[in-house]
This record gives C-alpha cells, sequence and structure tokens, in this order.
C-alpha cells in the first residue's frame, strides 16, 4: 500500500507535464519546492539559495498539513495543523520577456500563532516551470506578508510596518518595497515606501479563502 500511496502522489505532482503550454497550467497545488533555513522567527524580507536547500515542501490538493493538537470545546472540536498551504498564485511578466512568471505564495503554519510566508518566483523553459527565486518574508506584525504583484515588469511586496505594530499580531502600515529581475537574480530598486491601511490587520483580505 505505501509503494501504491507514493506512485499516486508521484503522479499527481508529475501529473500532464508534458502537455503543459505555458505557466498558466501548471498546477502549484500540487508540486514540489524547495525549502531552506529556519522555519520560524523572520523578521524581514530574506532571498534564499535553492542550492543550500535541504529540505523540500510536497504540495498535495494544495498543502500538507498534519494534525498536530486538538481540543474539545461546547461540542466542537478544535484542531491545529503544522506545514504548509498554498494560499495564491498570481502572474505577471517579471523578465522582460513578454511572458508570464508564476508568483506561488505558501504560508507555513506553526500550530501556534507564529506564520511565516514563502514567496517563489517560477518562469516556463522547454514545456516546464523553472525556479527563478524564491524568498521568505517576516512574522506577523514584524514584515508579514500583506500583499504581492507584478506591476509594470517589477516585483512589489507589501510588507507589515512594524512600527505601526499592534502587539505581535497586527499593523495598521505597510512598506512597499520594490525588485527588478537582473539576469540571475532579483535587485531592490528604489526607495521603500511607507503607507497606512484602512484598519490594523494580520493576514491579508483573501489569504485565508
Amino acid at each position: 500500500m505505501g509503494s501504491l500511496t507514493m506512485l499516486v502522489a508521484t503522479l499527481i505532482l508529475t501529473g500532464s507535464a508534458a502537455a503543459q503550454q505555458s505557466i498558466h497550467q501548471v498546477d502549484f497545488g500540487n508540486f514540489v519546492y524547495p525549502l531552506s533555513g529556519p522555519l520560524l522567527g523572520h523578521h524581514g524580507l530574506v532571498w534564499l539559495d535553492p542550492s543550500q536547500s535541504r529540505r523540500e515542501i510536497r504540495l498535495v490538493a494544495g498543502s500538507d498539513l498534519k494534525k498536530t493538537s486538538s481540543f474539545v470545546m461546547d461540542g466542537r472540536e478544535y484542531v491545529q495543523y503544522e506545514g504548509f498551504k498554498l494560499d495564491f498564485v498570481k502572474f505577471a511578466d517579471l523578465t522582460g520577456d513578454g511572458r508570464d512568471e508564476a508568483i506561488v505564495v505558501l504560508r507555513y503554519l506553526s500550530g501556534g500563532s507564529q506564520t511565516s510566508n514563502y514567496v517563489y518566483v517560477h518562469t516556463f523553459e522547454d514545456g516546464h516551470p523553472k525556479l527563478l527565486a524564491y524568498c521568505h518574508t517576516g512574522d506577523r506584525a514584524y514584515s508579514g506578508l500583506y500583499g504581492v504583484n507584478g506591476r509594470g515588469g517589477t516585483l512589489v511586496f507589501e510588507l507589515f510596518d512594524a512600527d505601526h505594530r499592534s502587539g505581535d499580531c497586527c499593523s495598521s502600515g505597510v512598506i512597499v518595497r520594490r525588485f527588478k529581475w537582473q539576469g540571475n537574480r532579483f535587485e531592490p530598486i528604489g526607495v521603500p515606501e511607507h503607507r497606512a491601511i484602512a484598519a490594523p490587520v494580520s493576514i491579508p483580505p483573501g489569504i485565508n479563502g
């Protein structure tokens, strides 16, 4: 049964790769991602080196979450999970070749209050997705991820501003940072922009579905 389960997972993860014609057809919910460094304690955006990765995140149906604990209150079970889940995928041309790249955002759930976001940028080459770069952001109010987009050929991050935090969880401000692809890595451009948001929040609308 173990071998059969592994075979099924492999087929899901590699599933119709031969039929893919663009990055838009890649199933990033059934996909393998590199992972390096500690999972928690992040206080900012840090680009990571794929060649230094010693672990993998293997998503099936959008997650690799595992139940860590549960308790029952008023007849209802409350469950805590640890692991990664796919938050969202966006598309934009980030390399200037006229073709879209995929901006893939994963969220790590610790089973407690701390979280981390990992952002992976993939291009499409020779019929397959190819990782260009990936990074982690901070934890919640400490440069946690509020949003990320591709705009005008640049990769734009909106990170919670720790100077406007309300405890560890929330912030009423964001810092906007922009990056440009320089052939083999994303380099920062311009000056970080500070702006207010409507109300202190810890997780942006849409990340939780």
